[in-house]
């Protein structure tokens, strides 16, 4: 029997570790997102140039290559992505929906925290627009915007 196989889904510069970690690990790396030539492509096993939206393909890809899992991690969009393709392919997943649900959701994440006594980062909501002062902020502050996801507009004042 062959070494295991896992689908990793996104070839972003943070994925290279993963793929390194898995290799070490002895699994067969697969590695597909839509961008030519992402970082971790560059070192899997084997790649696709394929949108980690389309669940379809990917499935097919499954298939064909005879994948014993999916993988991906640090974005909650290919995270959904990779319940769905486990679904299809009815291949178990790392989390259950019910708790992406929860951290998908950052304040209802601070909120679950803050119910079993994790500490988190408070929080201040500043609109210039309506008066809003930053007189009460306890600086240094992470600003991160409300219209983006992972990390992605984040500044450190």
């Amino acid at each position: 029997m062959g070494k295991k196989k896992i689908l990793i889904l996104g070839g972003t510069f943070h994925m290279v570790d993963v793929v390194e970690t898995a290799k070490r690990i002895g699994l067969y790396t697969i590695v597909t997102d839509n961008m030519i030539g992402s970082p971790a492509k560059k070192i899997a096993d084997q790649s696709y140039d394929v949108s980690t939206a389309d669940i379809h393909k990917l499935a097919e890809i499954g298939r064909q290559e005879q994948i014993d899992g999916v993988f991906t991690a640090f974005d909650d969009i290919n995270t959904w992505n990779a319940v769905a393709l486990c679904k299809t392919l009815n291949l178990p997943f790392y989390a259950t929906p019910a708790q992406l649900e929860i951290t998908s959701h950052k304040d209802r994440f601070k909120d679950y925290c803050r119910t079993f006594g994790v500490p988190v980062i408070e929080e201040y909501e500043c609109n210039p627009l309506q008066g809003a002062t930053l007189r009460a902020v306890e600086f240094p502050v992470i600003v991160k915007p409300v219209d983006s996801y992972t990390s992605k507009g984040i500044a450190v004042c």
